[in-house]
């Protein structure tokens, strides 16, 4: 039978008691997401018999269920839009390329999460297997009725000193039963009792009639870590990031320890920043540019009389630079944006604050906070805002809005700012 799954929405409490049936969470999968909460500051935080949860999305096991997360930015509860919204977001990302080709048939449009992710670990495997599984020599010693390889002659002259019919031979075999392809088995076998969808659990049991002479093992982390990918092994790099991802999950021999997070949680913050950086960035250099992500270069004050010590460091998510000079600086934000009575946009205070050490820092006069596009944005006015002259400058920050609900992702407030919109594609103005 399949294991179960319970999907919640990131900012959400989940109740707690005694049973599932009674609550969202038993006591027992509280205190896992909590011990979770403690490894990875900010997913969770325990309140008043509930678990609230916080900017974190993805996957979590818990026993024999599995907690699946999705992004809301709008108020649209419906998980099958958050679910394709969190994977158009992997695809996307500059640093995901293990998602790069996952995708959504038919049959798995309803399908939860994790299932979608097993989809995605078998098109990879079963693409190994049409190219054929890697074979590697092995050598082997019997005793047999005919030559091969070389005969062992210590033990052919003593053991079989009275059995001419037997001969004692070491030989090499060429066999697809090896690390590589065992790694790929234990996932096959672990992901099995996750499965509930018709048709991938029909691929499963192909899949795994592929690896009928390969052997079982228990993988550890030190079976992982020591695999070389070497000339005939590059092929198989995604899918055993897959395996490493999926026993990280889902094997307990893996989660013992310092591996007790799960492997498949992703923090929105981060993941909305890689989004942009991808979409930004294929298109800088076309235009000339090149874009910095996480830059660490500048400093917000010099400690006086400390020659020259600097402090408090910046670290804007994106810098594009024109050869050396400072052309835009831009910063994601994973949150809801609101509106004002007069129809502009109101950025929290703190963002703003942010673009003001940037453009004193950088000497920069186009400055961008980008946000998700939510429905209740409609018929706002595009929204710049002029900061404390720098010298000479006028800083001005432009508020971006993108639509992450369309694919391809689009431009939908911000249109103004010159730096950026070139680089990003661009909305309809009638959904606006």
């Amino acid at each position: 039978m399949a294991s179960t799954y319970l999907t919640a929405f990131e900012h959400q409490p989940l109740t707690v008691g005694s049973t599932d049936i009674c609550a969202d969470l038993t006591t027992g999968e509280a205190e896992q997401l909590i011990f979770l909460g403690e490894l990875r500051p900010g997913f969770c935080k325990r309140s008043y018999q509930a678990i609230s949860l916080a900017q974190y999305c993805g996957l979590v096991a818990l026993g024999n269920r599995s907690l699946e997360i999705l992004p809301k930015i709008d108020d649209d509860n419906r998980p099958d839009e958050c679910r394709g919204l969190l994977l158009r977001m992997l695809r996307e990302a500059a640093d995901m390329s293990i998602f790069r080709h996952v995708a959504v048939g038919h049959n798995l449009r309803h399908a939860p999460l994790l299932e979608v992710f097993i989809s995605a670990f078998f098109d990879i495997v079963a693409s190994l297997v049409r190219g054929g599984l890697l074979r590697q020599y092995q050598e082997h010693a019997e005793d047999l009725r005919v030559v091969r390889g070389h005969i062992i002659t210590n033990r052919q002259f003593s053991v079989h000193a009275n059995r001419p019919d037997i001969v004692a031979c070491r030989f090499d075999e060429l066999t697809s039963d090896n690390l590589w392809n065992r790694l790929l088995k234990v996932a096959l076998q672990t992901v099995g009792p996750w499965i509930s969808n018709t048709e991938l659990y029909r691929r499963w049991i192909e899949l795994k009639l592929a690896f009928d002479e390969v052997a079982d093992i228990h993988a550890n982390v030190q079976m992982l870590n020591r695999l070389v990918f070497d000339r005939q092994a590059t092929r198989y790099r995604l899918a055993i990031d897959w395996v490493r991802w999926i026993l990280s999950l889902l094997s307990p021999d893996l989660r013992a320890g310092d591996n007790a997070a799960p492997g498949l949680l992703f923090d929105m913050n981060v993941l909305f920043e890689s989004v942009l950086a991808a979409l930004i960035g294929r298109n800088a250099i076309g235009a000339g540019l090149t874009l910095f992500a996480q830059e660490t270069e500048k400093y917000l004050v010099t400690v006086q009389e400390s020659g020259g010590h600097r402090a408090f460091g910046l670290r804007p998510d994106l810098v594009i630079r024109r050869s050396e000079q400072v052309i835009a600086i831009g910063d994601t934000k994973w949150k809801r944006l609101v509106v004002r009575k007069d129809g502009y946009l109101l950025p929290p205070t703190q963002d703003l604050y942010q673009m003001q050490a940037y453009a004193a820092a950088y000497s920069c006069e186009n400055l961008a906070l980008i946000y998700p596009w939510h429905s209740g944005l409609a018929g706002s006015k595009e929204t710049a805002f002029e900061l404390p002259r720098v010298g000479e400058m006028q800083p001005v920050v432009h508020i971006l809005c993108i639509d992450l609900h369309s694919d391809p992702f689009v431009l939908i407030r911000g249109l103004n700012m010159s730096e950026l919109v070139k680089l990003l594609p661009r909305g309809r103005a009638s959904k606006a």
